[in-house]
């Protein structure tokens, strides 16, 4: 693919960017919009009440259908998240949305873990019930010509900085805040733990059980996982355009070998930050 989930989230920003003010927003410049420009772009939609999209004529329908929470062969319907976990559970989201995925990508135990828990860190850390968030959606988009998967999941609500300010946990920045939180020895308080830990397996399974990408985005901050051995940090110029967390994953489209060993072993890539990485 020409494009990484690091561009699509940038694509947004330039939409925002050149975005007037009025009840238009205008993406017409772009063929092709992926799920990590058109989630938080549809969370600025909703929150700046803009009432009309100018779409490419390429996209048209897509948009349309994307917005009409339709499914087609190769994306899921983007899914506004319930206002509860106890709702979310009895519509039990993430099973529904790794079922209609093809199965080549992960495995279904795979896929239903890492919505599963991008999900529940929403109603753990952000709650909508406590006013802390008032927006949630997932959505994923199959590319068959590429056997490649994108499932980005996004809140407008704490921030994991804004997490970590609220249960007084110290850290230098936002990038520094989200590499703690990858960690397995986040130094979240214990109650809080699982956000850490709900990312760190994510990590695990997309990363090294999938050879996959991850991007997290979270306040100001911006961790970029192409692979393994590289990925890079960066402090985001996105505080009027963007609120909240976005977490993007690719997979490829294999299979994960021994699922439940890989997200048990302590063993596991450290994504470290420092202030000189920027």
């Amino acid at each position: 693919m020409d494009h990484s989930l690091y561009d699509d989230y940038k694509k947004f920003e330039k939409i925002m960017k050149e975005y007037d003010g009025t009840s238009i927003i205008d993406t017409s410049k772009h063929s092709f919009l992926a799920p990590t420009t058109l989630i938080p772009l549809l969370c600025q939609i909703r929150e700046k009440e803009i009432n009309k999209i100018r779409t490419h004529d390429n996209i048209m329908d897509y948009i349309k259908k994307i917005l009409d929470c339709e499914k087609t062969d190769t994306k899921i319907p983007y899914t506004i998240l319930p206002k509860s976990l106890k709702e979310k559970s009895r519509n039990d989201v993430a099973s529904s949305m790794a079922k209609n995925i093809d199965d080549g990508y992960g495995g279904f135990g795979v896929r239903f873990h890492i919505i599963n828990e991008l999900t529940n860190n929403i109603y753990n850390h952000t709650s909508f019930e406590e006013g802390l968030a008032d927006q949630g959606y997932t959505y994923a988009q199959e590319y068959p010509n590429e056997e490649k998967l994108d499932i980005c999941v996004m809140d407008n609500g704490l921030t994991i900085p804004g997490s970590f300010k609220k249960n007084g946990i110290s850290f230098i920045d936002d990038c520094d805040a989200i590499s703690k939180a990858v960690s397995s020895t986040s130094v979240l308080k214990k109650e809080d733990n699982s956000r850490g830990m709900g990312l760190w397996t994510t990590l695990k399974l997309v990363v090294e059980g999938n050879e996959g990408s991850v991007l997290i985005i979270s306040g100001k901050g911006c961790l970029h996982i192409k692979d393994r051995k590289n990925y890079k940090y960066e402090i985001l110029d996105n505080s009027n355009i963007f609120k909240g967390t976005l977490i993007s994953l690719r997979l490829n489209k294999n299979q994960v070998q021994n699922f439940h060993y890989l997200i048990g072993i302590n063993d596991f890539v450290r994504y470290e930050y420092n202030e000189e990485m920027i």
